[in-house]
């Protein structure tokens, strides 16, 4: 696995990265802004447990809510139902619209996916910088952005941003890709559509569930095998906390097993070019007085001004 120290000339940082299709940059930020971040990641995490959103039975026309199939990310049932009433409450807001397909094949990024997985000892927050606009600096990084703008340009566009929080004593993900390739047939684009980061808020060992990656993956032009099977290319991607994880979309990848008694945590913020769909609505949760706090390039990167216009 490739690993460079935080004063690594971006141009090097994406050499590798085209290279292996991952790189670790180490200790890119200082420790006392990490216990800062993580601090406020346990205050969201905690209340978002202790309120969670329920907008209640919503009639609709298509129950497509109810095919959905949870089980791949091992959701509880009292979680799955959660999800179908959201789901069926956004079908209700969007004109009580259905999918014209499965609601298991429709693209993801249009779905209401897990808050809660591994049977509730795992959590995800979605909409991150909207909840406290303190992860902004790390959203539009200047080491970051200087990797990715040859790749995405600089119109580049923000397409999520959340934190995994994988609990203890739980099992590693299954191989998979990242949106949009997921509904692209193969053979997958031989260019990168996007690009995933993961602040790492707690060291990244190969016992706390760090993301494994397959190297050289993202040249195959394939979608990965099922399941959890090993591979030979396979690569563990550690690092010490305030270290950043880079791995281009079409890299095969799954976070690992967390056999220790502590969960771990990982900030994502997942890059794309400027006309691919955002997997996560980032500019409708947020209100002027968080745009104020926000820089020009970082509101465009959310969505503002980025999207297509009503003409005349």
């Amino acid at each position: 696995m490739a690993s460079l120290p935080a004063d690594t000339h971006p141009e090097r940082v994406l050499e590798l990265l085209h290279r292996d299709g991952h790189v670790v940059v180490e200790r890119l930020i200082p420790p006392d802004t990490v216990r800062d971040l993580k601090g406020r990641v346990e205050t969201i995490l905690a209340r978002e447990r202790a309120h969670p959103v329920d907008p209640g039975d919503v009639a609709v026309s298509v129950d497509q809510a109810a095919e959905v199939d949870f089980s791949l990310w091992r959701t509880r049932d009292d979680e799955a139902e959660l999800l179908r009433r959201r789901i069926r409450a956004r079908q209700a807001e969007e004109f009580d619209t259905p999918w014209p397909v499965s609601a298991n094949d429709v693209c993801i990024s249009f779905i209401h996916i897990p808050t809660y997985f591994d049977d509730g000892r795992s959590q995800r927050i979605f909409n991150l910088i909207n909840k406290d606009v303190a992860f902004a600096p790390l959203v539009e990084h200047p080491l970051v952005l200087d990797v990715l703008e040859p790749d995405l340009g600089r119109d580049l566009i923000v397409l999520d941003t959340s934190v995994n929080n994988v609990g203890p004593h739980t099992n590693s993900a299954g191989w998979h890709i990242d949106t949009p390739l997921t509904q692209i047939a193969e053979p997958l684009p031989n260019l990168t559509l996007s690009v995933q980061t993961v602040w790492m808020l707690d060291d990244f060992r190969a016992d706390n569930g760090a993301t494994h990656v397959a190297t050289g993956s993202h040249l195959t032009l394939r979608k990965p095998p099922r399941g959890q099977v090993p591979l030979d290319e396979e690569a563990i991607l550690e690092g010490p906390a305030g270290s950043v994880a880079f791995w281009l979309s079409q890299t095969w990848h799954r976070h690992g097993a967390n056999v220790t008694d502590a969960a771990r945590t990982g900030l994502i913020v997942q890059y794309g070019r400027s006309w691919v769909k955002p997997f996560v609505d980032l500019r409708t949760p947020m209100d002027a007085e968080q745009a104020a706090v926000f820089s020009p390039r970082l509101r465009y990167m959310l969505g503002c001004n980025a999207n297509a216009v009503v003409r005349g």
